[in-house]
């Protein structure tokens, strides 16, 4: 091969490795080309989306700051949208003017309302929602307590109106039963005294008269609004111990023992003697209610006292010849009633009940029992119960 043919492949090959590497250098600048425009398509998308997070964070904090310049939103707003409501402002016033505003407002009512310092909180949101909720709550009991005074001021103008009303009306009655008139707060008072004043001059006058002076007593004993749910508690726990708290829940138990109650206080009071003989009904009725009331347990034990022929009273009826049942009170009824424990109690247990049984006087219901010659009521007259000392609560007893 002469040498002009060899320079003429080598020339040849050249090209050939130029062109290729021609083709090689446009594709490496078109894909260059290719991810720029890549790059920048994907910037734009990024800036974009960007964007849009921007602009939904920026009307969420709207929605909340917004309401927080007006001055009614500060009437009822609580500690954590109060809370928020500042966070948000502090992190958006250097971006928006909406936000710059708030926070201007929001530090304004926070020292004016509540005494805070925003200067003082160092963006600690924990602390300021906690000393708001510790300041509403001292408001709420604050204004609970003014609804409350304002609610018996208006009741004590009510009441004063009402006795005001029946003073007038009732004023002859009043005066003749020496009843203050502070007493005509009750209702039952102005009942009774408004069935005396119609009653006068009939024959059911006497019964009239005796109950406004046995409603007397009873306000004299427990107050104008009688006793309250927890002395009827403690004197029905007191005399029957299966009686539980849950049952003055129910208005109608509470009721019976205010009933209870009342009838027993009359009896004490010597009211029986003066002629109620229906003291003993009521009494009796009221019992059985609390007794229908009672634990299972409490009516076991009624059973089986009433059921126990030691307890019985005698039977004046009784057959001659046959073994006669000791007296009430007797050395052979406490004996009977000893040995009728045996075996459902113990020794000390036994001791107790018996000791307290010898304690009793008379038989229980002797409290309630009318007399057997009923005496006649005498009529108040002009001088009667002049002399008693009064008190500002009213007579004295």
């Amino acid at each position: 091969m002469s040498e002009e043919h060899v320079e003429d492949v080598v020339e040849g090959m050249l090209r050939q490795s130029l062109a290729a590497g021609s083709q090689l250098a446009e594709q490496v600048v078109r894909a260059r080309q290719q991810y720029l425009r890549a790059v920048e398509q994907r910037g734009e998308q990024a800036a974009v989306e960007a964007q849009r997070v921007m602009a939904a964070d920026r009307a969420v904090m709207q929605s909340v700051i917004i309401p927080a310049t007006r001055d009614d939103w500060w009437d009822t707003a609580r500690p954590e949208q109060i809370t928020q409501a500042h966070m948000l402002a502090e992190a958006w016033k250097d971006h928006d003017p909406a936000a710059l505003a708030a926070s201007t407002k929001i530090t304004g009512e926070l020292k004016n309302r509540y005494g805070i310092d925003t200067d003082d909180l160092h963006g600690d949101a924990t602390f300021l929602q906690d000393h708001l909720t510790v300041l509403a709550a001292a408001e709420q009991r604050m204004a609970a307590a003014k609804e409350h005074a304002e609610a018996m001021a208006l009741v004590a103008a009510a009441q004063a109106e009402h006795i005001k009303r029946y003073s007038a009306e009732l004023k002859n009655e009043l005066d003749r039963h020496h009843v203050p008139p502070e007493y005509l707060a009750s209702e039952e008072m102005v009942s009774a005294l408004q069935a005396s004043k119609e009653a006068s001059g009939t024959d059911a006058a006497p019964d009239a008269d005796r109950a406004v002076a046995e409603r007397v007593h009873l306000i004299e004993q427990d107050g104008i609004n009688g006793p309250s749910i927890d002395d009827l508690r403690q004197e029905i726990g007191q005399n029957y111990p299966d009686a539980e708290d849950s049952m003055f829940a129910d208005a109608a138990f509470v009721a019976t023992a205010r009933d209870w109650h009342e009838a027993k206080a009359l009896a004490e009071g010597g009211f029986v003697d003066q002629g109620n003989t229906g003291l003993e009904a009521r009494y009796e009725n009221a019992e059985k209610e609390i007794f229908m009331r009672l634990a299972p347990l409490g009516r076991e034990i009624q059973g089986k006292v009433l059921n126990d022929p030691n307890l019985k009273t005698p039977d004046p009826a009784a057959k001659v010849g046959e073994p006669s049942i000791p007296a009430y009170g007797s050395t052979e009824h406490y004996e009977g009633f000893e040995s009728s424990l045996e075996g459902k109690a113990t020794e000390a247990e036994i001791k107790g009940r018996v000791a307290a049984a010898r304690g009793q006087a008379a038989h229980p219901v002797k409290a309630v029992k009318a007399p057997k010659k009923t005496p006649k009521v005498r009529k108040a007259t002009a001088s009667a119960g002049m002399g008693r000392d009064k008190s500002p609560d009213g007579p004295s007893r």
